[in-house]
């Protein structure tokens, strides 16, 4: 266990500190990485998330909590799935091969529209979703630890991310974080 918890702090400190501007910017002083960047921190995410997995299949045969029947399991795959779903909604938004570093990024407008018009940050609500839809299906400690972490780091990612988000579109910004609530979505939308 705590292997998975090592592995889950490394991937959400490298996460936030790769995605922070000051970094970027040295990397593209000292290595001409600038056009490469986006895929090299892509990559750089995966193996990490491969070394979550690795440490949470290893973390020790757990009991579950609870039985697994059928509505347990056709429960947690909907929100596994949904979670996902969610998720993918919001990558693709932004264009999900400039997000994952295979064609440039663009500087863009804020974007209220949509999903965003609902929720911050549709990307870590459908991974909260999907870990919760884990927790029906693998109800044991390694789970609870994974769900712990990421709640603990969500702050903290949350407030670094939008220290990015005033930097590149000040007032617009705030305005935006005052009126969309950043995890739980809300069901009527307001116009921008």
């Amino acid at each position: 266990m705590l292997h998975l918890a090592l592995a889950l702090a490394v991937f959400y400190v490298l996460h936030s500190l790769l995605a922070w501007t000051g970094v970027k910017r040295w990397v593209h002083s000292v290595l001409g990485l600038d056009r490469w960047y986006r895929l090299v921190y892509t990559a750089l995410s995966l193996l990490l998330f491969a070394w979550v997995y690795f440490a949470y299949t290893r973390a020790g045969h757990c009991e579950p909590f609870w039985a697994i029947g059928p509505p347990v399991i056709i429960f947690g795959w909907s929100l596994v799935v949904l979670g996902a779903c969610l998720a993918a909604a919001a990558v693709l938004r932004f264009g999900g091969m400039a997000f994952l570093g295979l064609a440039p990024e663009e500087r863009g407008t804020l974007v209220r529209s949509g999903l965003h018009g609902r929720v911050r940050h549709p990307i870590y609500s459908g991974s909260l979703l999907s870990l919760v839809g884990w927790l029906c299906l693998s109800p044991n400690w390694p789970t609870v630890l994974s769900i712990l972490i990421t709640v603990l780091y969500l702050p903290i990612g949350i407030h670094l991310e939008e220290l990015k988000l005033i930097a590149d579109h000040g007032d617009a910004y705030r305005r935006y974080r005052d009126e969309v609530p950043a995890l739980v979505p809300r069901w009527h939308t307001k116009e921008p």
